[in-house]
């Protein structure tokens, strides 16, 4: 799926891999790239950590909607007027926003309701963009197949989305 400048697919790739690029105006967070094969170790060492980030010339007008009211400078990245990240701190990775954009399509691909086998790519993607992608594969029973793996760690069977044929591809 595209929307002006950005798209998201899916494509078949033995196991799970997010490849998310972004390309924002902001000098704070420009053009940034992360890519990964995903299991709990990366997830938990590489992409959890990773902090939503938003604008201070944004924050007002965010709470006043009712949006971002349980943020704060301990659980997101802010960007000051002066186009600097002004957590104490700074980033914990050098690509944190990249790595955020992963952590926002996990979850929003996981509202399909089982893990996916295949590899998620975006170029300046965001929720919509992740949700729109999900639709359309979803929407083609011919792109994707349910498997059924047993997870070693519980022994219990666990159904899976395969990705089975590229839903979009930009080029």
């Amino acid at each position: 799926v595209e929307a002006g400048a950005s798209w998201a697919e899916f494509r078949p790739y033995d196991g799970t891999r997010f490849e998310v690029e972004i390309d924002f105006e902001s000098p704070a967070i420009g053009r940034q790239q992360f890519a990964s094969d995903i299991n709990p170790d990366i997830f938990r060492r590489d992409i959890a950590r990773a902090r939503t980030f938003g604008f201070m010339k944004d924050v007002e007008r965010l709470w006043a909607a009712g949006y971002a009211l349980g943020s704060s400078l301990e659980n997101s990245l802010v960007i000051g007027d002066d186009n600097r990240v002004i957590n104490v701190g700074g980033l914990r990775y050098p690509n944190e926003f990249a790595r955020h954009k992963t952590l926002d399509a996990m979850g929003d691909l996981a509202l399909a309701g089982a893990r996916f086998i295949g590899c998620f790519r975006s170029y300046r993607g965001g929720h919509r963009m992740n949700a729109s992608a999900l639709r359309r594969l979803l929407s083609d029973h011919t792109a994707f197949e349910i498997v059924e793996t047993r997870r070693r760690e519980r022994g219990r069977v666990a159904e899976m989305i395969a990705v089975s044929r590229p839903v979009y591809a930009p080029w």
